[in-house]
């Protein structure tokens, strides 16, 4: 069998042909690769304008390394911050005045924390003794510190609590039960009376589980059974 050689013994005009598409594969290869490169170009000036532009957004100084100290956002931020805490301190005001003027401000207590103010009343001025529904006059009360409320935007959580004496009724087995349904009642008159922000509001039932006094006599117990009205800074 002979073998024959491919290359050099193939005439000139044979091999044009094909130098021809070569050359073409390859002009082509080089235009899409000089296409890539240049919107490979363009995304990364894009990407500095956006990085830039993010950066002052944020108040980042060029080197993205240091937050600048701008003047304008401060203000804002604290302004905000500082109209916040005057709407609480004038809630709060309003609502020792009007207890004052309710003749119930020894029941009520006003806590404040770092991230809550809590205004506490003794559940006998909205409850009897191992009773759930609102007292007439804890209604009034009520209206007026909604019509406080409402005027914050803060969100509001209503806790429930009770002293440690068993209670074993139809409608309420144990101390869980009397204090949620407490709460939820207290939710439900702001809501439907006063018009407060349901989404704002939440209603939970600690039972005896949070007391403030030790139930060792009856004057700790009834401070235990009580209303939290937690105002979240």
């Amino acid at each position: 069998m002979r073998k024959r050689k491919r290359g050099n013994g193939d005439s000139e005009e044979g091999a044009a042909p094909w130098l021809l598409t070569y050359s073409d594969m390859v002009t082509l290869l080089l235009t899409f690769f000089v296409m890539l490169f240049s919107m490979a170009s363009l995304d990364i000036q894009k990407f500095t304008q956006v990085s830039q532009s993010i950066r002052k957004a944020f108040l980042y100084d060029s080197s993205g390394d240091r937050f600048l100290q701008n003047k304008s956002a401060r203000d804002l931020i604290g302004t905000t911050a500082s109209e916040e805490e005057e709407r609480l301190k004038n809630a709060v005001q309003k609502v020792t005045e009007e207890m004052e003027k309710l003749e119930i401000s020894e029941y009520v207590t006003v806590i404040e924390e770092e991230e809550e103010l809590v205004l506490r009343f003794d559940s006998v001025v909205l409850f009897e003794l191992g009773k759930a529904d609102i007292l007439p006059s804890g209604q009034e009360v009520l209206l007026k510190l909604g019509s406080i409320l409402k005027e914050l935007d803060n969100e509001i959580i209503i806790e429930g609590h009770t002293d440690n004496l068993p209670i074993n009724t139809l409608l309420f087995p144990t101390n869980w039960e009397l204090s949620t349904k407490r709460a939820t009642n207290v939710v439900l008159f702001l809501v439907e009376k006063s018009g407060l922000d349901p989404a704002k509001l939440a209603a939970t039932g600690r039972g005896e589980f949070k007391p403030i006094r030790p139930n060792d006599t009856e004057e700790n117990r009834s401070k235990n059974r009580r209303i939290d009205i937690i105002i979240l800074k």
